[in-house]
Parts: C-alpha cells; sequence; structure tokens
C-alpha cells in the first residue's frame, strides 16, 4: 500500500478531464464486512489523498452508518450506487472510478484493481467513468538498489480443469486452467527475475509455462522423462544460467510419486557478473505422527541439498539461495541443521522489511478459506521458507549480499489460488 500512496501525485498527468469536485466535503465510505486490505486499507489511502490534494482530513466511516449526500464509496458497499459494478461481476482485475448518483464509486475485482483506482483518483474525480483491468501489468515495484528479485510459491497440483461442487457453491473454480491466471498474474504484478514453485504438475505446464515464455522467461530445467515438480524459471534479460541440475529425492517411498524434489541452479547478474546459486525444494511431506521416519526423511534431503550448495560456496565463493516448502517448521530436526551451518532466514535479514507471517491456509478440493492452518511462532512456525547462505562471503565470498525486502503476499485472491501465500525477496548482490 505505502508504494501506491507515493505514487498517486505522478498519476495527475495521465487523465485529461476531470470535475472540479472538492473531496474536503464527502466522507469516506467503506463494506465493514470487507478485510482490511479491499476495505479500511483503501479508505485510508483515499483519504491520505484527498488531504494531499485539499488539505482537509475528511471522515472515514463503514456502510453501517447512514448515507448523506456526499460520499466516497470504497469497493461493495451496501449503497446502490456501488451495486452496478459488483452486479455485472467483475473480473479480480477490473476497477471502475466515477460519479454515480452524485457519489464518487472507487470500486475494484480485487485490492489491486481497487488500488488502480485509488491511483486515477490522485489526478482527480473524471468527469466521465473511468474502468479498465490491469491484468498483466507489473504493478509493484522493486525497493531501491534492488537488483535481483525472487518470486517463490507452492502452487497446489489440483491436476484438472473441472471444477468442484463445493468451489461452485461458493461460486469460485479450482481449475487448474483458471487458477493459472491468477497465478500467472502474481508474476506480472511483481515481474522477478527468478521464479520457483513447487507442485507444479504436468497438468498445469500447458497453461503456465507458454504464457511465460511469451513474457520472456526460460526454465531452468525442462522436464524430460523426470517431471520437475519444483522448477526455477528465470528472466535471461537480468540474469543468465550457467549451469541447472533436476534431483527427485530417493528412495521413492519418501518422494510422493516423484513430487518430493529440488531444482539448483547457478546463475549470474547481468548487470554485474555476479554469480549466485539458487536451490528450489520441495521436502517430504508427512508429520512422525501419520508415518515413522518421516522427520528423518526430511534431514536426508536437506543434507542432499547441503552437500550440493557447499560446492557452490567452496568452487564458486557465491550466496545461496535456498526457498520453498519445507513442510516443518525452523525448529524442526530438518531446518536445525540448516540454521547450524549458518543459513539465516532472510525474514530475519531485511533491512526494510521482513514478513514473519505464517503464509498457509486452506485451499483443496473441498474448500478454501483465509484462515491460517499453521502456526506462526514469529516465523519459526512457517513451512515455506526462504533462507540465504554465505551472503557476505562468511565462508569464501566474492560478493556482498543485502536483504531488502522479504513480503508474503496476502492479496485475498490469493487464497484461492492455493493453499500457500507467495513470497518475493528484493535483493542487492555487489
Amino acid at each position: 500500500m505505502k508504494k501506491f500512496l507515493l505514487s498517486l501525485a505522478a498519476m495527475a498527468c495521465l487523465v485529461p478531464a476531470f470535475s472540479k469536485t472538492d473531496l474536503s466535503k464527502y466522507v469516506i465510505v467503506y463494506p465493514a464486512a470487507a478485510e482490511a486490505e479491499e476495505g479500511a486499507e483503501i479508505a485510508a489511502a483515499v483519504a491520505a489523498e484527498v488531504a494531499l490534494q485539499t488539505g482537509v482530513q475528511i471522515p472515514v466511516v463503514t456502510d453501517e452508518t447512514p448515507a448523506v449526500k456526499k460520499e466516497i464509496l470504497i469497493g461493495r458497499t451496501n449503497r446502490p450506487e456501488s451495486a452496478a459494478f459488483y452486479a455485472g461481476k467483475p473480473d479480480t482485475f477490473d476497477w471502475f472510478l466515477g460519479v454515480k448518483g452524485g457519489k464518487v464509486v472507487v470500486a475494484g475485482g480485487g485490492c489491486w484493481a481497487l488500488m488502480r483506482a485509488v491511483e486515477r483518483l490522485g489526478a482527480g474525480v473524471p468527469k466521465k467513468p473511468e474502468q479498465g483491468n490491469i491484468y498483466g501489468e507489473c504493478i509493484f515495484k522493486r525497493e531501491e538498489g534492488t537488483n535481483l528479485r525472487i518470486l517463490d510459491d507452492n502452487i497446489w497440483d489440483y491436476g484438472k480443469d473441472v471444477n468442484t461442487p463445493e468451489w461452485e457453491a461458493l461460486g469460485a473454480d479450482c481449475s487448474d486452467n483458471v487458477r493459472a491466471r491468477g497465478l500467472l498474474e502474481i508474476v506480472w504484478a511483481f515481474m522477478p527475475d527468478i521464479v520457483t514453485l513447487q507442485e507444479y504438475g504436468p497438468h498445469m505446464d500447458p497453461y503456465f509455462r507458454p504464457e511465460m515464455e511469451a513474457r520472456g522467461y526460460k526454465m531452468a530445467y525442462i522436464p524430460g522423462e523426470v517431471w520437475n515438480h519444483t522448477p526455477i524459471f528465470y528472466n535471461p534479460a537480468a540474469v543468465t544460467l550457467k549451469e541447472t541440475k533436476y534431483h527427485k529425492y530417493e528412495p521413492a517411498d519418501w518422494s510422493n510419486k516423484g513430487s518430493k524434489s529440488y531444482n539448483s541452479a547457478l546463475f549470474t547478474l547481468n548487470e554485474n557478473g555476479k554469480e549466485f546459486f539458487v536451490i528450489n525444494t520441495h521436502l517430504w511431506w508427512k508429520s512422525e505422527k501419520m508415518q515413522a521416519g518421516s522427520d528423518e526423511a526430511r534431514v536426508a534431503q536437506v543434507r542432499k541439498m547441503m552437500t550440493e550448495a557447499d560446492d557452490a560456496v567452496f568452487t564458486r565463493g557465491c550466496p545461496v539461495f535456498m526457498m520453498g516448502d519445507m513442510n516443518c517448521k525452523l525448529d524442526s530436526k530438518a531446518m536445525r541443521q540448516l540454521l547450524a551451518a549458518g543459513y539465516q532466514p532472510l525474514l530475519r535479514l531485511a533491512r526494510i522489511s521482513g514478513d514473519p507471517r505464517c503464509g498457509h491456509h486452506e485451499c483443496n478440493a473441498k474448500a478454501f478459506s483465509r484462515k491460517e492452518n499453521k502456526t506462526n511462532e514469529a516465523g519459526m512456525g512457517c513451512i515455506d521458507q526462504f533462507l540465504l547462505y554465505n551472503g557476505n562471503g562468511e565462508i569464501r565470498g566474492k560478493s556482498t549480499t543485502e536483504i531488502l525486502v522479504f513480503q508474503r503476499i496476502y492479496a485475498y485472491f490469493t487464497v484461492e489460488l492455493t493453499d500457500h501465500y507467495p513470497n518475493y525477496a528484493d535483493i542487492n548482490i555487489r
């Protein structure tokens, strides 16, 4: 939200025709039932913009208050002036800004679309309604100083194009072809240099990979006889691939039909030639209670990755980024060996913003929910981890690595995509 607020004033030159509406006389109304990111936070952004324009801090209330003549309506309020946009069943990325019945309507199919409508309002209230769709746009600017952005997500291998009755009853669709669009929009919104995925199934591939390739991305390892469930995509305009390997965890008893694996890749930054190593993994998923030996299976899988990472460090002196669905907490035996060896969670290293939220919720063929189903414990309870090793050449180094931002992406539309919230990091390697 902060980055959107900073950019509001810059939008003034983009729209040619505005009314001279004095917004200092209005009241901002947002839906009481909405999540903060689609209600209170958007209302706060509008209030900040009005204060910037007029010098007046106007009231902000929910739609549970009685209606007044001059209102700025945010999102899906109970006011009839908001109804027309939402009656049309807007796409998640559709937005609208205009005047209806004397009231200013700021609407969007999701929080990112709403933020776009707020940006347009920064230029003033248009004489004629404006609307659009933000799908495919890069929305979130990199933190200043970033020369590497990495996005990571477990995307749920549903593997079907058939919706379930449970999802249909909720007015949603869990089909791969539907979810692929939302997953791709996360990539477009952040335009990372590296994208690491888990549970990437062959059924999702024809929806996802061609779109990525059309934007210039390549896959570090193209699946052959052994399917790559943990691929690394990269943008050749930003980084150059030097080496890559794919490893399915053995024995098969601990690979869950081959889905538990890791993909490693050595890259150089095109900007300065600095090397870095990426390991994307999905560890064995069952608990020790569910299946005896599961803890030790994860320990062995982590050791395999550590061996390859050590080779990269001792031969190249480069930093190592290890990320993925670990299926265990940071205080587990498997993860403790990483911490003991000097691997550090990015959420603790981030200089500007480190996000300790859990990052996991219910999303399966039966239902989806915002409710987190893992304990948080200030990041210790997360099973999706993003770690740095040899960041400042502690063992043998040729570069210094600074983590600027580590953030989990909690936009509500992502809840219907997978049970793991995506996460990303803005990084500087010099």
